[in-house]
């Protein structure tokens, strides 16, 4: 089984020769990388990564968007490039560990089709600590625990193309929330989950470029919530249509 690897950038060119150096360190060799750059203004530097990796990995594509769209534009038109059925996405940021693709692979390989999704757990590291943060267990049916808390790393997360396709892909217009959504929207179109129980990602936490609790993001959560608002009722989830109602009054 092929894998397609998706990557969103924007202005991090020096974090993203970071990934791709631990793409290049993967023990399973089989997979096409494919950057969408969202317009960076250091088109030098991206040139100068593009130049480092296009010869060490097998399968390299760079696109670069004709103006600023943002991450959710960026990964579908990554993931309408791809040309395997299995596609990893992670952020320009963040960082594999070398068996990361053979450990997922493995899991689709032996699971039916109605296994849409394969997470692994994810340590968090934040001024240059590393500390264990990401351990759910769940799997299976997950619309009542993703309605919850999105419990999937987006790092870690490898995908069927197909089921992404089926469900609508990324919600470009959601300024936030775009992973969760589209993990909620997987569930909910029933899909299945499995989790690999091993460190295989980590997750760079930033200070400077995260949208945190801006405005963005709580716009995010309130798209999320009214979009979704129905499952959160039907599964009882008044914790998040309360914290909804405020939103909505301070808006």
């Amino acid at each position: 089984m092929s894998v397609s690897i998706v990557i969103p950038t924007f202005g991090r060119a020096d974090l993203l020769r970071r990934l791709l150096t631990s793409i290049h360190a993967q023990t399973y060799p089989d997979y096409q990388v494919i950057v969408v750059d969202d317009c960076s203004p250091q088109t030098g530097a991206y040139e100068r990564v593009v130049s480092e990796f296009s010869p060490r990995l097998n399968d390299f594509t760079f696109l670069r968007n004709d103006s600023n769209r943002g991450a959710p534009f960026s990964r579908n038109r990554g993931i309408r490039q791809a040309k395997h059925e299995l596609v990893a996405l992670v952020d320009d940021d963040d960082e594999w560990l070398p068996e990361k693709l053979a450990r997922q692979v493995a899991v689709f390989a032996q699971s039916p089709s109605e296994v849409g999704l394969v997470y692994t757990w994810t340590d968090v590291v934040e001024d240059g600590q590393r500390r264990a943060f990401y351990r759910s267990q769940i799997e299976g049916v997950c619309l009542g625990s993703i309605l919850t808390e999105c419990f999937i790393p987006s790092p870690s997360v490898m995908v069927r193309r197909q089921a992404v396709a089926n469900v609508g892909m990324f919600d470009e217009k959601l300024p936030s929330c775009q992973d969760w959504d589209l993990w909620t929207r997987m569930c909910a179109a029933g899909y299945e989950i499995r989790v690999v129980r091993q460190v295989l990602t980590l997750y760079h936490k930033q200070t400077s470029n995260s949208i945190g609790s801006s405005c963005r993001a709580r716009e995010g959560y309130v798209r999320y919530y009214l979009k979704h608002f129905w499952s959160l009722a039907r599964f009882g989830k008044w914790r998040h249509l309360a914290r909804l109602a405020r939103m909505l009054v301070q808006r």
